[in-house]
C-alpha cells in the first residue's frame, strides 16, 4: 500500500514539474513573472528607416535617404556634426530639408533613434498622458538588452493643460518648464512604452525583474538613480 502511494506520488510531482516547467517561458519571450527573456541589440537594426512598429519589430527596413541631425533648440536647428553624440535631436531629409515625420524608428550611423510621438502612441497604461514638446523629434536608445532603453523630458498633459490655462504669461512659464526627464522602457515583445515617473513606478517596474525596490523619500526621483538600476537589469 505504502509502495503504491510513493509512485503515485513520484508520478504526481513528475507530472506537476513538467507541465508547469514548460509554461515558465512561453513562446514569445515573456514568462509567467511577465519579464522578456529575449535580448536585443541596436547592431541589429542596420542603416534605414523602420517606417512603422510591426517594421520595427520585423526588422523591416526602408532604404534610408540621407537625413541629418539638427538641434532641438533654437529658430536655426544648427547641423550636429557627425562627430558628436546628441541624445535628442530633429532629422532632415538632405535632400530637400524637411523634418522627417512619421517614421517609428531610424537606425543612423550606428545610432537606434525613435519617434517621440510613439512613446505616448504604444504607451502602457497610465502613461498615456505623459507627452513632451517635441512629437517629430528622435530619440537615441541609451542601453540595449532584454528592452530597449531610453530618456525623454516629459510632463503629464493634464497637469501641463491645467497649468496654461491657470492665467495668462505666467501660466504658460509654468506649464513649459514642467516637463523633467524620464527614463522610458521599449518593451519589443509587448509592443509598448512605460514611462518610469516616479519612485513607486519604477519600483512596480523593478518587482517584474526581479530586483530590489528602491526606498521611496518622494515621488520624485533623479534620472542617475534610474540609470544605475536599469544597468543592472537589462542584461
Amino acid at each position: 500500500m505504502n509502495k503504491s502511494i510513493g509512485i503515485f506520488s513520484v508520478i504526481c510531482i513528475f507530472f506537476f514539474n513538467t507541465s508547469f516547467g514548460q509554461t515558465m517561458t512561453t513562446t514569445d519571450g515573456v514568462g509567467l513573472d511577465n519579464r522578456n527573456t529575449s535580448m536585443y541589440v541596436v547592431s541589429d537594426y542596420s542603416d534605414g528607416f523602420y517606417v512603422t512598429l510591426e517594421d520595427f519589430i520585423n526588422k523591416k527596413k526602408t532604404k534610408l535617404n540621407p537625413v541629418e541631425r539638427r538641434a532641438i533648440v533654437g529658430f536655426e536647428k544648427k547641423v550636429i556634426p557627425k562627430d558628436v553624440i546628441v541624445d535628442h535631436v530633429f532629422l532632415y531629409t538632405v535632400a530637400d530639408q524637411m523634418k522627417l515625420t512619421g517614421v517609428f524608428a531610424v537606425s543612423l550611423e550606428g545610432n537606434l533613434y525613435i519617434q517621440q510621438k510613439n512613446f505616448r502612441k504604444y504607451a502602457v497604461k497610465g502613461d498615456k498622458n505623459e507627452e513632451g514638446n517635441n512629437p517629430n523629434s528622435y530619440h537615441r536608445v541609451l542601453q540595449a538588452g532584454r528592452f530597449f532603453y531610453l530618456e525623454a523630458e516629459l510632463a503629464n498633459s493634464w497637469s501641463k493643460g491645467f497649468a496654461y490655462g491657470s492665467g495668462g504669461a505666467v501660466g504658460g512659464v509654468i506649464g513649459s518648464s514642467m516637463n523633467r526627464l524620464k527614463g522610458i522602457v521599449f518593451d519589443v515583445v509587448k509592443k509598448e512604452f512605460n514611462v518610469l515617473k516616479d519612485c513607486k513606478d519604477f519600483n512596480e517596474f523593478l518587482t517584474i525583474h526581479q530586483a530590489e525596490n528602491l526606498e521611496c523619500k518622494n515621488k520624485k526621483m533623479d534620472i542617475e538613480t534610474v540609470r544605475e538600476n536599469i544597468n543592472k537589469i537589462i542584461k
